[in-house]
């Protein structure tokens, strides 16, 4: 079959596509057939994304062959931003490999969204293929405890519901702790209106709160999402002086947590968080020089080297290793007190 055989377009310009995505997606995850990608990934696959929703089709057939999608995030520490690219429905057709349109769709994905995107992250198993792109495994991930989570052995005092069942008032409740706790205290998503009214439609994802003596909301857990997070809780939240008491009662369960939060875990295993990428190279330089309060300057990233100055001390790395030192795991001692281990909350990782 000929290269020119096949069309590049996105599901913004052909959203009758949409059912053919998700069909190829599932099949080539071997996804659970009780279970949705497209509402499990919603903020990926969400129309408001059609636009960075790329797919190859074939003319002969007028079938979706291959698919990759971009969801632009911002990420924040101190108050300070970045543009990232999170990737992910990432998917071809076993019948149609080896002719490069994986290989085509995320240089033209990287293309489109480096004039932006100061980082790019994705998840997967499959190591070799995705250093070939410049991405490498980075970031700390701990898991405090071995316990799967179930409903009949939750903490005391926590009520399980859904985003979507949540009164409007409670609703509100649980983006303000978000907003006031977590994006102030992680390196962490910022979550806008487009994003929670996407997140409020989730029903794959258990919600567990925990209410003061007058009802009102003072911490929150999320456990469950897809094939893949089923009985590990993903996110949690609070009022700031209830996190110390919360994280003991969510202790001995899988909970997810940045590398940050080490002292919370009895295992002290660190994981790698994702694979991450080198963006935008003026956006990665602001950010870590504003994060860092000026004591760190980004000079230069040419080929697979970067340069970069901490205090008065200049270093330069591989693309790899600069990773890991700035975002972990194990980052360089000097810059651990950035807290930049990198907590994307399942509600939002693709």
């Amino acid at each position: 079959m000929n290269k020119n055989s096949f069309t590049l377009t996105t599901l913004s310009e052909n959203p009758e596509y949409f059912e053919d995505v998700i069909s190829l997606i599932e099949r080539e995850f071997h996804y659970n057939t009780t279970l949705s990608y497209a509402k499990d990934f919603a903020l990926l696959m969400d129309p408001l994304n059609f636009d960075n929703c790329y797919l190859y089709v074939d003319q002969e057939s007028n079938t979706v062959v291959s698919h990759l999608a971009v969801c632009p995030r911002i990420m924040i520490k101190n108050n300070h931003t970045i543009n990232v690219g999170l990737i992910g429905g990432i998917a071809t057709d076993t019948a149609f490999r080896n002719r490069d349109l994986f290989k085509n769709l995320m240089n033209h994905a990287l293309s489109v969204h480096s004039k932006d995107c100061g980082l790019f992250i994705l998840w997967s198993e499959i190591t070799g293929l995705y250093e070939k792109f410049s991405f490498h495994l980075s970031g700390g991930l701990i898991e405090t405890g071995h316990a799967t989570f179930s409903n009949s052995d939750r903490p005391v005092g926590f009520t399980k519901t859904s985003f979507k069942e949540l009164p409007a008032k409670d609703f509100d409740c649980i983006q303000k702790i978000y907003r006031d706790f977590n994006q102030k205290y992680f390196f962490t998503v910022v979550r806008e209106e487009k994003e929670w009214s996407i997140i409020r439609e989730m029903d794959s994802i258990d919600l567990y709160l925990k209410r003061n003596e007058d009802g009102a909301i003072i911490k929150y857990f999320c456990v469950n999402k897809g094939h893949d997070l089923t009985g590990i809780i993903h996110e949690v939240g609070c009022l700031p002086d209830h996190y110390l008491p919360m994280m003991k009662s969510l202790q001995k369960y899988r909970t997810w947590l940045p590398e940050s939060e080490l002292a919370l875990s009895s295992n002290k295993d660190i994981f790698f968080t994702a694979f991450m990428r080198l963006g935008n190279f003026n956006a990665l330089k602001s950010f870590l020089n504003s994060v860092s309060d000026g004591q760190f300057e980004l000079y230069e990233m040419t080929g697979d080297q970067v340069s970069f100055r901490f205090g008065t001390i200049e270093h330069q790395s591989s693309h790899k290793d600069f990773l890991q030192y700035m975002f972990g795991p194990r980052p360089l001692k000097e810059f651990e007190g950035l807290m930049l281990s990198p907590y994307i909350p399942g509600t939002d990782s693709i």
